[in-house]
């Protein structure tokens, strides 16, 4: 599986030592260059991630997709990757560190566990900064508990502190099996600043042209040893055989909310919507006045209401849309964020609380802390277990005594709690779902036909 050796797989994972390393950065270098070299690139994220993949996007104009080995499990994993990799060279960024993931004795969840179901190499990105030698002992007990050099395409030496301290460490990892692919100083294009446990989203920053992030793989990239030794990479996007078919017959519209405020959406979600027979019709709570006519179900998913609270507080004649739409008994799924914004109110950091649409009673309040992550499972009696994650710096206010939706199990704790809040056609809840997971749930939220996909 080495790069030393050509390979015939059709994607690489890039990995990590440990959170912040700068996987995203080098992900983000790798589809910007590839890009510019007019190959075709399809991005990843392992794991339950929402944030990263928007970067994945801005650099490289592709939706990118989630890799989460314990929610959706082996088979929807290798399902996904082989999909969305038809026609295209696979680049997955990891989780956390390489052998992080649900379960602290094993690989089970992790990066590593869908290197082994995919068969792709990895390329260790390794945290240098003010490091020396003792970083090829690191590596070394990476490699070992990998399995060995073979699951490796190559490591990136990041946060280099000068050309001589890069020279100094490739000559340390000389004797290394695995290839020096990268040396990579700290530069202001890549300082993009970090909220909570991860990135702060591209969509709330000006991030810097792909075109910039190209030229510097380029510079501080051996591309060419990493396009020689996966022959897939030498095939351009003009070469790429380009699959046609009619557009589909939606036989549901679903409006869904997407903007600044509102952007956690798994692509395969949405896929999966479509391949129901539903017609996505986007709007925006921030900008526009109102939900969009016509609509048969309405989805307002996750991101950071509470950075936009006060213009969205402001969009009164959203939020009463809103109101007045959801009361009208249109199907509705909420999501996290749309479970704060339908929220009576919504009192922010500051202190200062604000109205927001009324539909759910009670008030959300922002936390110092966490109140609840991680893997989540909810066993129904009529649809068996859905799985799903949680991750939120808020609280609703009526949870104790008002949660009807269901009972929630923490995966790492087993502790489980009343959670989310229903009516005859409202789904608001802080867990985020996988839609294909979920399918008979989502089905019967939104009122979509079994067995019935858009006809093509």
């Amino acid at each position: 599986m080495r790069v030393t050796k050509k390979n015939k797989h059709n994607g690489l994972i890039v990995a990590g030592m440990h959170s912040s390393g700068g996987k995203t950065a080098v992900t983000c270098l790798l589809l910007s260059a590839l890009r510019n070299r007019n190959i075709s690139v399809q991005p990843f994220k392992v794991g339950p991630d929402y944030i990263d993949p928007g970067f994945h996007f801005h650099f490289s104009t592709k939706h990118s997709v989630n890799l989460d080995p314990w929610i959706m499990g082996r088979e929807h994993v290798i399902q996904a990757a082989q999909q969305f990799t038809e026609n295209a060279f696979g680049i997955a960024e990891g989780v956390m560190g390489l052998f992080d993931g649900s379960d602290p004795t094993n690989d089970s969840g992790s990066t590593m566990e869908v290197a082994r179901w995919l068969g792709w190499p990895i390329l260790l990105v390794v945290p240098c900064r003010n490091a020396g030698r003792s970083v090829t002992a690191a590596i070394q007990g990476f490699v070992d508990e990998a399995g060995g050099p073979e699951h490796f395409a190559g490591i990136i030496l990041n946060q280099v502190n000068s050309e001589s301290h890069a020279k100094y460490l490739r000559k340390a990892c000389s004797a290394s099996e695995i290839p020096v692919l990268g040396a990579l100083p700290e530069m202001p294009e890549l300082d993009w600043p970090e909220r909570h446990l991860g990135l702060q989203p591209g969509v709330e920053q000006k991030l810097t042209e792909a075109k910039k992030l190209a030229e510097l793989a380029e510079k501080y990239f051996d591309l060419e040893l990493l396009i020689k030794n996966f022959p897939v990479l030498s095939v351009s996007a003009a070469q790429v055989k380009k699959q046609r078919s009619a557009l589909p017959k939606f036989s549901k519209r679903i409006a869904v909310a997407q903007d600044e405020a509102f952007h956690f959406y798994y692509a395969a979600n949405l896929e999966w919507l479509r391949k129901q027979g539903a017609e996505i019709v986007s709007f925006s709570p921030l900008h526009d006045r109102q939900v969009p006519e016509n609509a048969d179900a309405l989805i307002l998913g996750g991101g950071f209401p509470e950075v936009f609270a006060e213009e969205i507080s402001a969009n009164k004649s959203m939020l009463t849309s809103l109101k007045v739409t959801v009361e009208s008994g249109m199907p509705t799924y909420a999501e996290c964020g749309g479970l704060m914004v339908l929220a009576e109110g919504l009192k922010i950091k500051s202190g200062q609380s604000l109205a927001m649409a009324g539909v759910i009673p009670g008030t959300v309040e922002m936390t110092k802390q966490l109140q609840h992550f991680g893997y989540c499972k909810i066993d129904l009696s009529e649809s068996g277990e859905v799985r799903g994650h949680e991750f939120h710096y808020s609280h609703w206010s009526d949870e104790t005594k008002k949660a009807n939706l269901w009972k929630v199990t923490r995966h790492s704790t087993g502790i489980t709690r009343s959670e989310g809040y229903r009516t005859a056609n409202l789904h608001a809840s802080y867990v985020h779902l996988y839609f294909p997971q979920a399918a008979a749930v989502m089905r019967k939220i939104l009122h979509l036909t079994p067995d019935k996909p858009a006809q093509c």
